[in-house]
């Protein structure tokens, strides 16, 4: 009898061995989900980031701009029943124009800055194209917002992004903007007024 006590502590039994296989299979699972989930959450938040980033970044420049303009270009207005702004085009301007703003600055050189909508290449996003021109010449040009979706929107049937009148007494300019990375997307609206009129 003592030999077969000896031969079962020796040993575990099949049940035992199953048992240890399923705890450690329920283990190796849950760390897995664990590290899925912190994978998953760490994309959503990267994309959420650069997505508020770029529309951020193209509002503060929105934003200072519009508000030193004197003179605010919507010669060609693109569709008046939506007061979306669309100008004249200008050759040396990278991409489809959007916006030009105007002001003279306290050395009374006449400020231009062009604001338009550029295609990336292998993409269907574009880039908020910022450009300065002061006295006719152009002292800057570089990108003031990324991955900018300007597509029709189904439910407005107006860009995603855009620059538009607030209303019809022409005071208030709006910027439209949104942005995607990944899975996310993000619009934001910007408004600013120019200041008086000289």
């Amino acid at each position: 009898m003592s030999c077969g006590l000896r031969r079962s502590e020796e040993g575990g039994t099949l049940v035992e061995v199953l048992v240890g296989l399923t705890i450690s299979a329920l283990v190796v699972m849950g760390v897995a989900g664990i590290y899925y989930q912190m994978v998953v959450t760490r994309n959503y938040v990267d994309d959420s980031v650069a997505a508020y980033t770029q529309i951020q970044r193209a509002g503060a420049f929105f934003s200072r701009d519009t508000v030193q303009a004197q003179i605010v270009d919507d010669n060609n207005l693109g569709n008046d029943a939506t007061l979306q702004i669309a100008v004249d085009q200008d050759t040396d301007i990278a991409g489809t124009e959007v916006l030009v703003l105007q002001w003279t600055d306290w050395n009374d050189d006449v400020v231009r800055v062009y604001y338009s909508l550029a295609d990336v290449a292998g993409s269907s996003f574009k880039e908020l194209m910022r450009t300065t021109r002061v006295n006719g010449n152009v002292v800057e040009s570089h990108v003031a917002g990324e991955n900018l979706d300007s597509s029709i929107d189904t439910e407005t049937s107006l860009n995603r992004t855009r620059l538009e009148w607030v209303d019809d007494d022409k005071e208030i300019v709006r910027l439209v903007v949104t942005s995607e990375y990944g899975q996310e997307s993000v619009t934001r609206m910007y408004e600013a007024r120019p200041r008086a009129r000289v």
